[in-house]
């Protein structure tokens, strides 16, 4: 088995290589679909787009999925097209996530270790309302310090690699159909971050930073957890983030 865990995370793979099929068929048929095909085909990548985020980028961080060192490697410079950044630049922007785990402001530094955290922009020591960390979180990220980050991890060439393989396959998009493009791959990609930065949110609104018990919140319900690869058990994974999606009802 090429599978380093799981035969299901075939699954993740099949969803980024659908992603990658998808977004081409969208550019190729722009001229001839009508407008509610092109809405619905729109939706179904944004939904896409998320789910690179919050299932197949980051299982394969804490569980990369095959055997072999380097399939994983060339996985994620794929994948890095299926979430419009490097992938390994959004490994250290999780991580970071995990490590201070949606901290509250520090009174002495005035603002949050996690750059993800909730807490980060609100005011008077509250959460950021949902629709602005939503709508606001893209233009937040500070792709800078992450490019920094990865530099002092020295990861061989592979941030480069991601970052020219995700301009090369979006300068093709727009060099095979640029209205296209412009049209449907853009609004795709930025409501697809808008929702991954809601998701985000949720599994932490409400949520009681400082214990590991209490810094997020999970979503039970069984045909979320079904269409999004046991996603919800998002308390239980802070808790123990080594543990396999299939494996985390257990924890």
């Amino acid at each position: 088995m090429i599978f380093a865990h799981s035969a299901r995370d075939g699954l993740l793979v099949l969803i980024a290589l659908l992603q990658v099929g998808l977004t081409g068929y969208a550019i190729w048929a722009f001229p001839v679909l009508e407008w509610p095909a092109l809405v619905g085909l729109g939706a179904a990548l944004v939904f896409l787009t998320c789910t690179s985020y919050q299932c197949v980028a980051h299982n394969q961080i804490h569980a990369p999925f095959f055997k072999w060192k380097l399939v994983n490697r060339l996985f994620t410079v794929l994948n890095s097209f299926c979430l419009g950044m490097p992938g390994t630049l959004y490994r250290f922007h999780h991580l970071n996530h995990h490590r201070f785990n949606n901290d509250e402001i520090d009174s002495e530094t005035g603002t949050t270790r996690d750059d993800s955290s909730i807490f980060r922009h609100g005011k008077n020591g509250a959460e950021e309302s949902l629709i602005t960390y939503a709508l606001f979180g893209l233009f937040r990220t500070d792709v800078v310090h992450l490019y920094r980050e990865a530099a002092k991890k020295k990861p061989g060439g592979w941030v480069l690699a991601e970052t020219l393989f995700v301009l090369a396959a979006v300068g093709a998009l727009f060099a095979w159909n640029w209205q296209a493009a412009l049209t449907l791959y853009v609004p795709v990609w930025v409501l697809g971050q808008v929702g991954a930065f809601a998701e985000n949110y949720l599994e932490h609104h409400g949520a009681t930073p400082g214990d590991r018990k209490t810094d997020s919140v999970s979503s039970y319900a069984w045909l979320y957890n079904l269409i999004w690869f046991n996603n919800g058990y998002h308390q239980e994974h802070h808790l123990k983030p080594q543990v396999h999606w299939t494996q985390i009802k257990a924890v």
